[in-house]
C-alpha cells in the first residue's frame, strides 16, 4: 500500500501541474498570435538548445536532452529540411557536424520569446501588488530548483544522482546560480 502523500508530495504535484498548465496555456496563446506553422515540442527543444549552445554536435544534444542519438538525428534532419538548422562540418574532422540555427530559426525564436514575454507581462500587470511580489520572490527559487534538477541527473548513467541539499554550492542552499538575478 502506498504511503499517504506528505505536504511536500502535495506541493510537488501542485507545482508540476501548475507549471505544465502555464507552459501549455502560454504556448497555445503564442501559437494563436503568430502566423508561424507549429513545430513539435521535441523540435522546439532542439532549437532552444542550439540557440543556447551554438555549434554543439548531435550526440551532445542527445546527451543533454536525454534522448537516443538516432532520435535527435532524425529531428535535426527534419529541422535542416525545414531550413531552421544548419549542419556545419568540423574543419578538423569532416565526419563531425556542428549545429547552428539558421537566420529563419533565430527570427522565429526571437518572435516566440517576444510574444511570450508580452503575454506574460500583460497578465502579470493585472495582478495586485502582493501577488506580483509573490511571483517575483518565487522566480529565483524556481530557477534554483530547475538548476538543481538539471544538475542532479547523471548523463553518463541516465539516472538521477540526488545531491544533498546541504552540500556547499547546492542550488538549494540559498545562493542564486550564476547568471540568475535575485528577487528585488
Amino acid at each position: 500500500m502506498p504511503a499517504a502523500p506528505t505536504g511536500t508530495d502535495t506541493l510537488a504535484a501542485d507545482l508540476a501541474r501548475s507549471v505544465g498548465r502555464l507552459r501549455r496555456s502560454l504556448n497555445r496563446e503564442v501559437r494563436a498570435g503568430t502566423a508561424l506553422p507549429p513545430l513539435p515540442e521535441a523540435q522546439l527543444e532542439i532549437l532552444r538548445l542550439v540557440d543556447r549552445r551554438p555549434g554543439l554536435r548531435v550526440q551532445d544534444a542527445a546527451a543533454e536532452l536525454r534522448l537516443a542519438p538516432n532520435t535527435v538525428s532524425t529531428l535535426v534532419h527534419r529541422l535542416v529540411d525545414a531550413g531552421l538548422v544548419r549542419r556545419m562540418a568540423d574543419p578538423a574532422d569532416g565526419r563531425v557536424a556542428h549545429l547552428r540555427l539558421s537566420a529563419a530559426a533565430e527570427q522565429r525564436l526571437r518572435r516566440w520569446r517576444d510574444r511570450r514575454q508580452e503575454i506574460l507581462a500583460a497578465r502579470l500587470a493585472e495582478l495586485d501588488g502582493a501577488d506580483r511580489s509573490a511571483v517575483e520572490r518565487a522566480v529565483p527559487v524556481l530557477e534554483r530548483v530547475a538548476v538543481w534538477l538539471e544538475e542532479a541527473r547523471s548523463p553518463e548513467r541516465g539516472t538521477a544522482a540526488v545531491p544533498s541539499p546541504s552540500r556547499s554550492g547546492s542550488p538549494l542552499d540559498g545562493a542564486a546560480p550564476a547568471g540568475v538575478r535575485r528577487g528585488r
